[in-house]
């Protein structure tokens, strides 16, 4: 495993321990309220779309519907993939509706210049009436990475690679949405490189370190080993981050054996639902993946 030097941004996200650390109370606050953990303020996300010229797609899929937005054609299409959402509403209570006061994903995909480029929002979100068909509290609890979530949004991959002509992947996830990511790639043979911005990509560890119930329903990217080292990857994470801070992207490596493919970057300054567009953009510039 390789660790880039690390980079400061221009400018500045069940069962819990009866007594818990502050970092656990933050994790608490992002759950149920997002935008109390970043600088970020509620995001329209059609206006986003629009001033990045990305047009509304839809997947109807077995299971449920899936909204993304889409922007030209290629030979490689880089793909978006939005993180958890509102999960929870309180420390108890789930959120009825996972859709994300401040989707990092799209902001993300937004400032990406290159021809072919799809967000993916994740099952649930931004769907109403007919479309929250099937839509339910574990989809985005404790089955956030489960088989029917990751089936469907495979399929949204293929529909999107016919209609925009590309042949091949790159797939960007941030926090949740980085999990998604290698889920997906780990089950495909199209996909150049995985780029994971503050993600959620060893949810095991990650329940254990902040001491919250697992996600017992969900599939874990590192039970499929050897399909992971073949991916070239790249993982973005902040020393500032409470939530998923660069112990995750660490631990994960070293279960992979720290291959050389496997690069993680450290940056300062920004919290996990700060303003990822201040460092992401270079990073992804200077990489050599994207």
């Amino acid at each position: 495993m390789r660790t880039f030097l690390s980079w400061t941004p221009l400018r500045g996200y069940g069962g819990f321990a009866a007594t818990l650390r502050l970092v656990r109370f933050l994790v608490v606050a992002v759950l149920s309220a997002p935008l109390l953990a970043g600088c970020l303020g509620r995001t329209d996300p059609a206006e986003l779309a629009r001033s990045a010229n990305l047009v509304p797609v839809a997947y109807s899929g077995k299971y449920f519907d899936l909204i993304g937005y889409e922007r030209g054609a290629g030979a490689t299409l880089r793909v978006y993939i939005e993180g958890d959402g509102m999960a929870w509403r309180t420390r108890n209570r789930p959120s009825s509706d996972p859709t994300p006061g401040t989707p990092i994903g799209l902001m993300l995909a937004a400032t990406d210049s290159h021809d072919a480029v799809l967000y993916l929002a994740r099952p649930c979100q931004y769907v109403e009436g007919d479309q929250r068909r099937n839509c339910s509290t574990p989809l985005w609890t404790s089955a956030r990475f489960s088989e029917p979530v990751i089936a469907e949004m495979n399929g949204f991959l293929d529909q999107a690679k016919a209609r925009t002509h590309a042949s091949r992947l790159k797939l960007l996830g941030y926090s949740g949405g980085g999990c998604v990511a290698l889920l997906l790639a780990e089950r495909r043979d199209d996909v150049d490189a995985v780029v994971t911005v503050a993600g959620n990509i060893d949810h095991p560890f990650w329940t254990r370190l902040h001491e919250v119930s697992p996600l017992q329903n969900s599939l874990n990217p590192l039970d499929d080993k050897a399909a992971l080292r073949k991916i070239p990857q790249l993982h973005i994470v902040s020393r500032d981050d409470a939530i998923m801070p660069p112990e995750i992207a660490e631990r994960y490596a070293s279960e992979l054996g720290n291959p050389d493919n496997v690069r993680i970057v450290k940056v300062d300054g920004v919290g996990h639902t700060g303003d990822w567009r201040d460092v992401v953009p270079g990073i992804l510039t200077q990489s050599g993946l994207w």
